[in-house]
């Protein structure tokens, strides 16, 4: 079984690939969305928030913004996910997930009614490190009945974690709880990470 949550993610890790793996498309994470920051890898002229250190050597932090769907930022492929998360648009919503995992996730149906919701009000932090991101959100998040939410752009982010427990922790996060949504670049475009599954 899979853990998707896409920032919320909670992303970028959680929903959707239960759903998927039983024949129906249920939302891949819930992890990190949010509307803030360029989603780029590096800090837009400021200072560092005093977090960022306990990231790692050659980890870029950007701050919280606006972004539009698309996969030239880490931030992007996450507002791609949830704005086509909402309209229901699964074949749009798979075009966001890692290419290995497209096929899989377009193949698992096209039963729409346990998506989750995102009413995302702005994207928080976007940490860097090579070809790995992670994406916050700020904003309200519901699948299946349950609601939660997140209102601190810096959340995780500032537990004094390092890059690659975060990573660890996206990928195991739950759909019931906040995480930081994992995305890769592959080809140069950013995708949320899910790795494919043999079924």
């Amino acid at each position: 079984m899979l853990s998707l949550t896409s920032t919320w993610r909670v992303r970028a890790t959680s929903a959707l690939a239960a759903g998927l793996l039983a024949g129906g498309v249920g939302l891949l994470a819930l992890t990190g969305c949010s509307s803030g920051g360029s989603g780029g890898s590096a800090a837009s002229g400021g200072a560092q928030p005093s977090w960022a250190s306990s990231l790692g050597a050659g980890v870029t932090v950007s701050p919280p913004g606006s972004v539009s769907p698309g996969h030239d930022s880490p931030a992007a492929a996450v507002a791609g996910e949830v704005a086509a998360t909402n309209a229901k648009d699964t074949k749009t919503m798979c075009d966001f997930y890692t290419p290995a995992f497209q096929s899989q996730c377009k193949g698992g149906g096209g039963d729409t009614s346990g998506l989750p919701t995102f009413t995302v009000s702005q994207f928080g932090y976007v940490a860097v490190n090579g070809d790995k991101g992670l994406v916050g959100m700020v904003g309200k998040f519901c699948s299946g009945g349950k609601c939660f939410s997140n209102a601190d752009p810096e959340a995780l982010f500032k537990d004094g974690k390092s890059f690659a427990q975060q990573w660890d922790a996206a990928q195991k996060s739950t759909s019931s709880e906040y995480s930081l949504t994992p995305v890769i670049q592959v080809g140069g475009k950013w995708y949320i990470y899910i790795e494919a599954h043999s079924s």
